[in-house]
């Protein structure tokens, strides 16, 4: 029998104002990843990663898996921002990015 095919989910519970993570079946979420894949809004891990890349997933690969997780939802979420505690090569300056999001 083959085993169905899973995703990982991140996502910031309001309720518990907690950061989560999940997994699901792949079946019941594809939609959603083709759509932002079609979008462009998928990335290979390692970043900058060919497509069929065997390169390692290293300590360092996990953080920047983890970071990015946090910091798209903290850019949706301005209650986590403040948690957040961990360096980044380009901080987020989040007031241009409030002000850019309500110009749309």
């Amino acid at each position: 029998m083959t085993q169905r095919r899973t995703a990982t989910i991140v996502f910031y519970n309001e309720q518990t104002q907690q950061l989560q993570l999940c997994t699901v079946y792949r079946d019941e979420v594809q939609v959603a990843i083709d759509r932002q894949a079609a979008r462009g809004f998928t990335m290979n891990l390692p970043l900058g990663a060919d497509n069929n890349s065997q390169s390692l997933i290293t300590d360092e690969v996990l953080r920047q898996i983890g970071g990015m997780a946090a910091l798209n939802q903290a850019s949706v979420h301005p209650e986590l921002r403040a948690r957040l505690q961990f360096d980044m090569a380009n901080p987020v300056d989040w007031d241009e990015l409030d002000t850019r999001d309500k110009g749309k």
